[in-house]
């Protein structure tokens, strides 16, 4: 099998473009609890930010696979910057469904590391569903290795044993400079990026700090006492009827009394109020996906990574 790479002109763009909608929005309904209007509005969104001149948006690699004469699959790539600045991005990969099984899609996903080798990047990410199984263990054997996850289940209303009292901006500040200095993978989800990464990330996540729309930066009281703080936000339209927690923790002396398990619960309870169907939960490292795994969250959405 020799699988190559061809640039899809406008038209075959334009021709492809409801299917390539059509499965974003699919996705979006079965991992993140959302109405398919809702979702293929979204879809269409996306779609359009990314690829604003077609297939001669820069950065954007758009191509067909080929098998001699016979067209097998899709495969889009956004180059370092769109959306990493340290990587470059596989925004699809898709094999036409008569020729799955085959080998082809790994043969055009090692054709397209080829071209970002021959380019000099170094480094490619790509995000899989929850849902799709099959591809994440394609994935894991191909090398990528888990970036970060989206852990998320159904919003239930519960009474927990933590408070959230909101925080003050010069609180925020100095529990964001902690962050920053210790933690930082926890906002970047990529432990190469820059260390001035991390803040350009809680800039985009809250962007007037405390004040911001749909933003939660809480302390956690338990018995009186500030325990720890979490940072949540609503859902926004990247992930229509899910909200995600960024940040969590216990504060060190208060650890190994579930009340990180409360803190989660406490901030499920402010989901239920605002009526959002289903939380997610941010993790980046072992141990926030040990935590994830004892609550029962599902991965929803993973991000994986190779270094080529």
């Amino acid at each position: 099998m020799a699988v190559v790479l061809v640039d899809l002109t406008q038209e075959e763009l334009v021709q492809r473009r409801p299917s390539m909608i059509a499965l974003f929005a699919d996705a979006m309904v079965q991992n993140y609890g959302v109405g398919p209007a809702e979702a293929y509005a979204e879809a269409v969104r996306q779609t359009d930010e990314l690829l604003p001149a077609g297939v001669h948006t820069a950065g954007q690699l758009l191509r067909k696979g080929m098998d001699g004469d016979d067209e097998v699959g899709f495969l889009w790539i956004s180059l370092p910057g769109i959306p990493y600045a340290t990587m470059a991005w596989i925004a699809e990969v898709s094999v036409r469904e008569d020729r799955r099984n085959r080998g082809y899609g790994s043969a055009m996903l090692r054709a397209g590391q080829a071209d970002l080798l021959e380019r000099g990047v170094h480094r490619v990410g790509l995000h899989v569903f929850g849902v799709n199984t099959g591809a994440r263990r394609l994935y894991r054997r191909l090398g990528y290795r888990m970036l970060a996850q989206l852990r998320t289940r159904p919003v239930t209303a519960r009474t927990a044993p933590v408070g959230l009292v909101p925080m003050s901006r010069p609180e925020y500040e100095a529990r964001l400079a902690e962050v920053l200095e210790r933690d930082p993978v926890a906002l970047t989800r990529d432990p190469l990026a820059p260390p001035t990464r991390a803040a350009e990330v809680a800039q985009v996540l809250a962007p007037q700090g405390v004040d911001s729309p749909g933003v939660h930066l809480r302390h956690a009281v338990s018995g009186g006492r500030p325990v720890g703080w979490i940072w949540f936000s609503l859902p926004g339209p990247h992930r229509p009827g899910t909200g995600a927690v960024h940040y969590l923790t216990i504060d060190e002396p208060f650890r190994g009394r579930g009340l990180g398990r409360a803190l989660l619960e406490a901030a499920e309870a402010e989901y239920a109020r605002h009526d959002v169907p289903r939380m997610g939960l941010w993790v980046a490292a072992p141990g926030p996906e040990r935590f994830a795994d004892a609550l029962g969250l599902d991965v929803s959405s993973e991000q994986l990574v190779k270094d080529l």
